[in-house]
């Protein structure tokens, strides 16, 4: 699986319509294998962090908090991220 590929994204679009939950299960277990992607996809770090905030609410209301965990430690990483590429800016 390569989360880049055209045909794969076309597929979590179409469960995305069909059946939320596992769209969003489905992006979890991604996201857990290629977790390096989501810090250096191209995306603006804000449009990833709003993503990751959707994903924690919808989580949390599974009551699924080891993966609550997960999501909030990435997305902490991108903060740092973010943090560390403005700071190199600065100089």
């Amino acid at each position: 699986m390569n989360p880049r590929d055209e045909e794969f994204l076309t597929s979590l679009l179409q469960i995305r319509e069909q059946d939320p939950a596992l769209f969003m299960q489905l992006v979890l277990e991604s996201l857990k294998r290629f977790p390096d992607l989501a810090i250096e996809d191209d995306q603006p770090n804000q449009q990833k962090i709003s993503a990751l905030k959707t994903m924690l609410r919808h989580f949390e209301e599974e009551e699924k908090y080891e993966d609550c965990a997960f999501i909030r430690d990435l997305q902490k990483k991108i903060e740092d991220e973010e943090e560390r590429g403005l700071s190199r800016n600065e100089q």
